[in-house]
C-alpha cells in the first residue's frame, strides 16, 4: 500500500549556472585556439545560492558521439573509416598541433606563473591537449568527408534535404545514421538551445573527457530522484549565455563543422545562374537533376563530387548562344537551324515591338483624353458652381416650406373643421325640420279625418302651430318667386323646403359663416409671400425644370408636388361647397388656374410621360373626391332636385376630365358607396305616402287631398333624383333603391289608392318620363323590366277602369276616354311593355303608333 502514495518523480528545470563555489576550478571554460593566436580562457563567476552536494561531471568532447550508456561494456561504438592518405594527413596535422600547443602553453605559463600555482599548470596543460587532440579529430572528419566517393556525396545530399523526415525513418528501419546526419541533427539541437527562450530539461554537467563512450543515455544526469527538497532557481544565466554563443561562432568560424556552407554557396550560385539566364537571350539553364554524369544540355558541368569546383565558376564563363543547341552533339547545330532560331527571336521581338508600339498609342490617346476632360472641366466649372449654389439655394428653400406648412397644417385643419361642423349642422336642422313637418301634417289631418279629439299639451300644440305657419310662409315665397320666374306647371311638392324660414338663424349662420371666412384669409398672414402664394411655389420649380430638366425628371417632382401643395390647395377649398348655389366651379378659381399650365411654355410640345401632367388629376383624386365624399355623407340633401343635379353634373364632370376618377379608384369609389348609403337613408327616413279613402280623396282642396298629393309629387321628384345617377352609379343598385325601394314600395300603392284620372296620368307620364331609356335599349322579348310589372298592371287596370267609366258617357266625352287609353299604351311602349300594349290594342281595338 505505501506504494501507491510514493511521491512520483519529477525533471525539474536546473539553472545553468548554479555551482558550488568550491568547485569553480574544475569549471572553468575550455581553452580555444585561433590559428596561431594562444586559447583565451574564460572563468564563470557565479553567486552562491545555497550548497549543493558535490557531483563528479563526466564529460566528452567527440564531436560525433551518442552519450554513454549505463553499462560501457555494451556501448557500441561508431566509426568512420579513414584511407591511408587521410590517416597520414591526420598525424601529420595532430603532430604540428601538438608542438604549436605546447609553445603557447610555456607562454602562457611565463605570464602566469605569479598568480596561480603549479597544480592549477598541470591542469591547464591537460586541457589544452585535449583540447587540441579534439580539433584534430575534426579536421580528420573533415578530410575523409573530402574523400568519399560520388555516390556517398549524392546520398549525402539527398539526406541533406529530406532533414529530418530521413533521420526519423533511418531510425525506425534499424539502421545506424552516417556521420553527417548525426552531425547535421546535433546542429539543429545546438541553435535550438541558443534561443533566448529555450530552458534546458537535462543537467547541465558535461560527461567527463575521459569516458570513451559514444551514446550517454538521458537519465544519467536526471536529477529528479536526488535532493528534490534543494531550492530550484528558474533563472537564466544571461552572461553565460551570450559567452557559450560567442565561443560557438568560434569554432565554426576556425573549423567548419560542415559543408552546409559550401551547400548554400553552390544554391546561391545556381540561382545566380537563372537570373542571368533570364536576361541573356538564347540562354538556357543546364539541368542539375542528372547528379550521376553532373552536365547539362549545354555541356557545361554545374555539379561535382568537389564543392571547390563548382564554387569557383564564372559568371563570364557562361556563353549567351550556348542554348541554340539542344542536343549534347555540336555536330548536329546547321546553319538552318541557327536561321530558324533567329528568326523565331526576330518574330518574337517584332511581336513585342507592336505590343509596345499599341501600349504607346494608347498611352497617348489616354493623354490626349486626360487633357480634353481637364480642358471641359474646366469650361464645365462655372456652370458646376452655378448648378451648385441653384441646388443649395432650392434645398434651403424646399426645407423651409415643409417646415412652414407642417406649422400651417394644423391651423387649416382646424378652420376646415368649424366650417364642416357648420354646414352638417345646418343640413341636419333643415331634414329634422322637414320631417317634423310631415309628422304635423300627418297627425292633423288624420285627426280631422277620423273626427277624433287628441288631448294635446298646450306647450306642444304651441310649437306645432308655429311650425304650420312658418311652413306657410316659405311656401308663400317659393310661390311668389315661382311667378316671378314665370314658372308654369309646378306641382305642389316638388319644391324643397331647404330654406331657413326665421331670421335668427339666418344671421346667425351668416355670422358663423363670415368667422370661418376671415379665419381661412388670415391663416398665411405672418408667412412671407415665397411659401404662402402657390403662384410663387410654382414659379421655384418651373425655375428648375426650365433650368435644369433633367434632375427634375430624375427627382419625380410631378408626383410629390400634390402632396406639397395639398395645404395651400385645402386652404382654398375650405369653403368650397358644389351644393350651394353660389359656389364658385373649382376650375375657375386661382390655384386652378395656376396650377393647369405649370411647367409648361407657350410654344413648346408637350410630353404625354411628363410627370406634372398628373398633377391636377391628382389634386382631384385626393382632395376633392375626398371633399365630395364628406358633403354627401353630411350635407347633401337627395330631395333637392338643384343639390342632386350640381352633384351630379360635378361627378359626371370628374369622370370625363380627369383620367384619375375611374371606378376603379378607391377614392371614387368610396365616394360613390356614400351616395348610396345616403340615399338609403333618405329612403328610410325622409319618405312617407299617406293613406287616405277615396271619399277624403275627391275634395282636392281639402287637407288630406292636398298632403296626398304633395307627398305623391315628393316621392316622384326622389325618384327622379336616384336615377339621376344611373350612368355613375350601377344598374342593379339602381333597380334596387329607385323600382323596389320606392316606385313599387310607395309611389305604385300611392296610385293605385287614389282617383283615376288625367292627374293620375299625368303623375304615371312623370314616373315613366324619369326612367333612363338605357334601360330599355338591350331588352329582348316584349316584357319589359321584372320591377316594372306593377306599374305595367296599374297602367292596364286604369286603361280599363277608364273605358268603362267613358264607355256609357256622351260621344265627346267617350272620345276623351279612348285618347286617354291609346296614352296609356304609348306609356306601355316607352318603358318596353310591348305585351301589354298590345292586349289593350286589340281589346280596344286601336293600333299602336
Amino acid at each position: 500500500m505505501a506504494s501507491l502514495f510514493k511521491k512520483p518523480k519529477r525533471n525539474f528545470r536546473r539553472k545553468g549556472g548554479d555551482f558550488d563555489s568550491d568547485k569553480e576550478d574544475e569549471n572553468r571554460e575550455t581553452n580555444m585556439e585561433v590559428d596561431e593566436k594562444p586559447a583565451v580562457s574564460t572563468k564563470s563567476d557565479i553567486e552562491k545560492k545555497k550548497k549543493q552536494k558535490p557531483k563528479e561531471k563526466e564529460s566528452t568532447k567527440t564531436i560525433l558521439s551518442f552519450e554513454t550508456e549505463e553499462d560501457e561494456a555494451d556501448t557500441e561504438v561508431f566509426k568512420v573509416k579513414k584511407s591511408s592518405h587521410s590517416r597520414r594527413i591526420a598525424k601529420q596535422l595532430k603532430k604540428e598541433k601538438k608542438s604549436r600547443g605546447q609553445g603557447q602553453n610555456g607562454d602562457a605559463d611565463n605570464s602566469s606563473g605569479n598568480e596561480e600555482n603549479s597544480g592549477e599548470d598541470s591542469k591547464r596543460r591537460s586541457r589544452d591537449e585535449e583540447e587540441a587532440k579534439a580539433d584534430e579529430r575534426i579536421k580528420k572528419l573533415r578530410e575523409e568527408f573530402r574523400t568519399l566517393n560520388g555516390e556517398e556525396a549524392e546520398d549525402l545530399d539527398d539526406s541533406d534535404d529530406d532533414g529530418q523526415k530521413t533521420f526519423k525513418a533511418i531510425l525506425a528501419r534499424g539502421e545506424i545514421p552516417d556521420a553527417k546526419t548525426i552531425h547535421l541533427i546535433r546542429k539543429q539541437r545546438q541553435m535550438a538551445r541558443e534561443t533566448d527562450n529555450f530552458i534546458p530539461i537535462d543537467d547541465v554537467e558535461k560527461p567527463n573527457k575521459s569516458s570513451t563512450a559514444r551514446l550517454v543515455r538521458d537519465d544519467d544526469n536526471d536529477k529528479s530522484d536526488e535532493e528534490e527538497d534543494e531550492r530550484i532557481d528558474f533563472a537564466i544565466d544571461k552572461a553565460a549565455l551570450e559567452r557559450q554563443q560567442m565561443r560557438d561562432d568560434f569554432l565554426a568560424a576556425e573549423h567548419g563543422s560542415d559543408d552546409e556552407s559550401d551547400q548554400e554557396r553552390e544554391w546561391e550560385n545556381q540561382q545566380i545562374r537563372k537570373a542571368v539566364s533570364l536576361q541573356i537571350p538564347g540562354f538556357e539553364v543546364p539541368s542539375v537533376n542528372n547528379s550521376n554524369d553532373g552536365m547539362g544540355n549545354s555541356g557545361v558541368s554545374f555539379y561535382t563530387s568537389s564543392p571547390q569546383r563548382s564554387t569557383s565558376k564564372s559568371l563570364d564563363e557562361l556563353k549567351p548562344f550556348s542554348a541554340l543547341s539542344k542536343s549534347q552533339n555540336i555536330s548536329e547545330i546547321t546553319i538552318e537551324s541557327v536561321r530558324k532560331r533567329l528568326e523565331e527571336r526576330l518574330n518574337t521581338m517584332d511581336m513585342v515591338y507592336r505590343t509596345h508600339k499599341q501600349e504607346l498609342e494608347k498611352t497617348v490617346f489616354d493623354i490626349d483624353d486626360a487633357k480634353d476632360i481637364i480642358e471641359s472641366s474646366e469650361q464645365k466649372a462655372p456652370d458646376l458652381e452655378k448648378r451648385f449654389q441653384f441646388f443649395q439655394e432650392l434645398r434651403g428653400y424646399v426645407r423651409d416650406l415643409v417646415e412652414c406648412l407642417n406649422e400651417k397644417v394644423p391651423s387649416i385643419s382646424e378652420v376646415e373643421q368649424r366650417v364642416n361642423n357648420m354646414l352638417k349642422a345646418r343640413s341636419e336642422r333643415l331634414i329634422k325640420r322637414r320631417q317634423q313637418d310631415v309628422q304635423d301634417q300627418c297627425r292633423e289631418y288624420m285627426t280631422n279625418t277620423a273626427s277624433v279629439k287628441l288631448d294635446v299639451e298646450a306647450k306642444e300644440e304651441q310649437g306645432r302651430q308655429r311650425r304650420a305657419a312658418e311652413r306657410e310662409a316659405r311656401r308663400s315665397r317659393r310661390r311668389r318667386a315661382r311667378e316671378v320666374k314665370n314658372i308654369v306647371g309646378h306641382q305642389d311638392g316638388l319644391s324643397s323646403d331647404d330654406e331657413e324660414s326665421s331670421q335668427s338663424q339666418m344671421l346667425k349662420f351668416k355670422s358663423e359663416y363670415d368667422e370661418c371666412v376671415k379665419a381661412q384669409e388670415t391663416l398665411f398672414d405672418d408667412v412671407v409671400e415665397d411659401f404662402s402664394q402657390i403662384e410663387q411655389v410654382k414659379y421655384k420649380f418651373e425655375q428648375w425644370k426650365f433650368t435644369y430638366g433633367d434632375s427634375y425628371r430624375e427627382a419625380y417632382i410631378g408626383l410629390c408636388l400634390p402632396k406639397l401643395l395639398n395645404p395651400l390647395i385645402r386652404k382654398e377649398l375650405i369653403l368650397w361647397n358644389p351644393l350651394d348655389e353660389n359656389c364658385v366651379d373649382f376650375e375657375d378659381s386661382s390655384w386652378f388656374n395656376s396650377l393647369v399650365f405649370l411647367g409648361f411654355r407657350e410654344g413648346e410640345p408637350i410630353e404625354k410621360s411628363d410627370d406634372d401632367l398628373k398633377l391636377l388629376p391628382s389634386i382631384v383624386e385626393k382632395l376633392i373626391l375626398p371633399k365630395l365624399t364628406f358633403l354627401v355623407d353630411n350635407v347633401w340633401d337627395p330631395i333637392s332636385t338643384t343639390q342632386t343635379a350640381r352633384l351630379v353634373n360635378l361627378t359626371q364632370k370628374l369622370t370625363r376630365d380627369y383620367p384619375s376618377v375611374h371606378a376603379l379608384n378607391k377614392n371614387f369609389r368610396a365616394y360613390l358607396e356614400a351616395v348610396v348609403a345616403r340615399l338609403k337613408k333618405t329612403l328610410d327616413d325622409d319618405v312617407f305616402m299617406p293613406m287616405y279613402p277615396l271619399n277624403v280623396l275627391e275634395n282636392r282642396s281639402s287637407g288630406p287631398a292636398v298632403f296626398f298629393h304633395r307627398q305623391s309629387w315628393t316621392c316622384i321628384k326622389l325618384l327622379g333624383n336616384i336615377l339621376s345617377w344611373h350612368r355613375l352609379i350601377a344598374a342593379p343598385v339602381l333597380y334596387k333603391l329607385a323600382l323596389s325601394g320606392l316606385l313599387n314600395r310607395y309611389i305604385v300603392i300611392g296610385l293605385v289608392s287614389s282617383q283615376i284620372n288625367r292627374e293620375a296620368l299625368h303623375k304615371c307620364q312623370a314616373i315613366i318620363s324619369t326612367f333612363p331609356k338605357d334601360w330599355f335599349n338591350t331588352l329582348e322579348g316584349d316584357s319589359t323590366l321584372p320591377q316594372l310589372e306593377n306599374l305595367c298592371r296599374y297602367l292596364v287596370s286604369a286603361a280599363q277602369t277608364l273605358h268603362k267609366a267613358t264607355a256609357l258617357e256622351k260621344d265627346a266625352e267617350r272620345l276623351e276616354g279612348r285618347e286617354l287609353v291609346k296614352q296609356i299604351s304609348k306609356h306601355l311602349i316607352n318603358i318596353h311593355a310591348m305585351d301589354h300594349a298590345m292586349s289593350l290594342a286589340n281589346e280596344f281595338s286601336f293600333k299602336i303608333t
